[in-house]
């Protein structure tokens, strides 16, 4: 085997643009060199690089979904490191995704706190090849007015004790939390988990402009699925939306599945948030990957059909989308630069948890790696230097 390849051929994917005909050079797991010297190594070290000839194929840094309940029927709030494994091997990382965080739902608190440290434990044991790279806590702190399809007799006010028996349960591994500022203590918590090194993310949420901008100076900086479960844009009611929007510290996650917000409001969003202020995720849940049929999220029946999730009174209940198509929906729907739409997978995620090895293919960066087709197919997944993915 050789210890380490030389990309050559095809287009790259750099934060800001596409690139044709830059070699990259991997060596010990990480990206050693991008152009003329990563051929100079190759030379250099005939027989220890591997050759892959991406034949005008596109190279892309691994994609980051930071917000999945789970899929192939395993829902995260259950699952231990099996359950970890396997949803890993045979849904992410054929979907180009090399690094996740495990997303749960509130329920009553012992189930909570047991899923918590199942999960964690699972984790820090390596689960899932290292893919799982913590958690994101959607709740218990949420607004009972702005439940989604999620379990509102669940959703609890915050305190410290509280918070912090959470936080022991997931072993330092709880990375984001979704709450809602407005609710007693909101502002507290979000004070709360900045000084513990966890992402205050608004979401769930009943407040409107004002209160979502005393949430963004207690430190917000993330807002979790845009949009949906909070209230909208009125012209006498601005609402969070548009505090969020006109922030340029705030980065904010959508679910492009043509589902959960119009193409026409996301390239308007697209518009106002440029760079790497957008990060797209799946929010799937365990039927992701399923057939069509009747299942059971958070304790309720949902409808999976025609990539559609959804309560018996149309409420979506998370999604069943993959991230690669996501991708393809802001490209050929949206219109978004493919540039921006992979920046969007990549390096917006890694930038907004301070991943300082992840989320671009530049020198020093682990080589997590997607290589697409012209048409944005994954047709091969690379961790750490290794493939562990093949189509077909």
């Amino acid at each position: 085997m050789s210890s380490g390849i030389l990309f050559r051929g095809g287009s790259l994917f750099l934060p800001d643009r596409i690139v044709s005909g830059v070699p990259v050079a991997v060596e010990g797991g990480r990206i050693t060199a991008l152009g003329k010297e990563a051929l100079r190594r190759g030379r250099r070290r005939a027989r220890a690089l591997g050759r892959v000839d991406l034949e005008g194929r596109c190279l892309a840094p691994g994609f980051i979904d930071l917000h999945t309940h789970g899929a192939l029927g395993i829902d995260f709030n259950s699952a231990g490191a099996a359950e970890l494994e396997k949803v890993v091997r045979e849904h992410y990382l054929p979907h180009g995704v090399t690094r996740l965080l495990a997303s749960l739902y509130p329920g009553p608190k012992r189930e909570f706190l047991a899923a918590l440290e199942r999960l964690a434990s699972a984790i820090a044991g390596g689960a899932g090849l290292g893919t799982a790279a913590g958690l994101h806590l959607e709740g218990p702190f949420l607004d009972p007015g702005h439940p989604g399809a999620l379990p509102r007799r669940h959703f609890r006010t915050y305190s410290p004790r509280l918070l912090e028996e959470y936080l022991r349960a997931g072993r330092g591994l709880v990375r984001t939390m979704t709450l809602a500022p407005e609710r007693p203590g909101g502002l507290e918590l979000v004070r709360h988990l900045r000084r513990r090194r966890v992402v205050p993310a608004f979401g769930h949420s009943g407040a409107g402009y004002e209160e979502a901008r005393r949430a963004i100076q207690a430190g917000i900086r993330y807002v979790t699925h845009l949009f949906n479960a909070m209230d909208g844009i009125h012209h006498r009611r601005p609402g969070p939306v548009s505090a969020f929007l006109e922030d340029e510290r705030v980065r904010v996650e959508l679910i492009s599945d043509g589902f959960h917000v119009d193409p026409a409001v996301l390239r308007w969003v697209e518009r106002l948030k440029p760079g790497d202020l957008i990060c797209l995720v799946s929010d799937s849940v365990h039927p992701c990957g399923l057939e069509d049929g009747l299942y059971v999220f958070a304790g309720v029946d949902v409808e999976l059909k025609a990539g559609r999730v959804a309560r018996r009174n149309g409420t979506l209940a998370g999604s069943a989308l993959t991230l690669d198509r996501a991708l393809r929906v802001q490209v050929e729907a949206v219109g978004a630069d493919p540039a921006a739409a992979v920046t969007a997978l990549t390096r917006a995620p890694a930038r907004l948890l301070g991943w300082k090895d992840a989320g671009e293919i530049a020198p020093g960066r682990g080589a997590d790696l997607v290589v697409l087709s012209s048409r944005l197919v994954v047709e091969e997944t690379y961790l750490r230097g290794q493939r562990v993915y093949r189509r077909g």
